[in-house]
């Protein structure tokens, strides 16, 4: 009995050998989108903030 490709993360489709473990480039592209623009994110300590702000662009 031959083993079923994993389904693709985005669509839930059989994922393709060329673009696994995608079924198509869209899912692949959609899936980037996602890292990109924060969907995605990975957990960890929060960000330290200075304790200094930016130096403001408006000194003349």
């Amino acid at each position: 009995m031959a083993k079923q490709p994993p389904a693709c993360p985005i669509c839930g489709r059989r994922s393709s050998e060329a673009y696994r473990p995608f079924c198509t480039p869209r899912c692949q592209e959609v899936d980037l989108g996602r890292w990109l623009t924060g969907v995605y994110r990975v957990p960890g300590p929060p960000a330290e903030l200075d304790d200094d702000p930016p130096p403001s662009s408006d000194a003349a």
